[in-house]
């Protein structure tokens, strides 16, 4: 009965996405408090993180977006 229940609540969990590989050059404009797990890429290539409920583009020195189109 208790095995039963466990199984039933693991179905429940949140599916755990995977980190993607981030190249030094962006690593460099992380801030250093963000989870590189919140680390993503857009469809254009362009990273970006969020920090709690807000999302951020990881811009350069600059303030141009760093992208990495394939």
């Amino acid at each position: 009965m208790v095995f039963a229940a466990l199984t039933l609540l693991s179905a429940c969990a949140l599916p755990t996405v995977d980190s993607i590989a981030i190249p030094a050059d962006v690593a460099d404009y992380i801030p250093p408090d963000i989870d590189m797990s919140e680390v993503n890429r857009d469809t254009n290539g362009c990273y970006f993180y969020t920090y709690g409920a807000s999302l951020f583009t990881v811009q350069d020195d600059n303030g141009n977006p760093i992208c990495h189109p394939e």
